[in-house]
């Protein structure tokens, strides 16, 4: 008796992997999938802020403390309690721009980094629309940490030498400011 391909019929086949998509630079990702948590209000015409999760302030104090550890010279402890807070809120903005704060300024780590400034980048773009002609100013309290990401995701790629990704980041920002 032989095995077959599961349909009853030929030779068994090997197993699939899964398919590999061509790598996508950030600002070229499609904005269809799980929707952000992250949503824009409009504050007045053509001018939009960031509405966060609910769950950033239940984790906030958490945040201040990682904030003031790392003030205090301990970043190890600032990252320990930045991921823990994460645990409580993981689509939290300011933590993943702090995360990669850390890793840029302390561990010298661009790629790490790279990872929290490009989730937190990411929660964002997937909330704008892809006709967006408004303004996200960076002056608005709740858009900063989209843009101390963004700036870190672009200071990022620079250092990864993908200075081409950078400057399109880069007219991006301009664009929504």
């Amino acid at each position: 008796m032989s095995e077959t391909n599961g349909h009853g019929n030929g030779p068994p086949q090997p197993p699939q992997g899964p398919k590999r998509r061509p790598k996508q630079r950030p600002a070229d990702r499609p904005r269809h999938g799980k929707p952000s948590p992250i949503k824009l209000s409009q504050v007045e015409p053509g001018v939009f802020e960031l509405v966060h999760p609910p769950c950033i302030d239940e984790v906030d104090l958490d945040y201040q403390e990682a904030m003031e550890m790392w003030k205090a010279g301990e970043p190890e402890e600032a990252r320990d309690a930045l991921r823990f807070a994460l645990e409580g809120c993981s689509d939290n903005i300011w933590i993943h721009a702090a995360l990669g704060e850390l890793a840029l300024k302390e561990y010298r780590d661009p790629r790490l980094a790279m990872g929290h400034f490009g989730y937190a980048f990411e929660l964002v773009h997937r909330a704008i629309p892809p006709d967006f002609a408004g303004k996200i100013p960076r002056e608005i309290p709740a858009n900063r940490p989209f843009y101390d990401a963004l700036q870190g995701l672009i200071a990022c790629l620079r250092a990864v030498g993908d200075a081409r990704e950078a400057d399109r980041l880069q007219k991006m920002q301009d664009s929504l400011r």
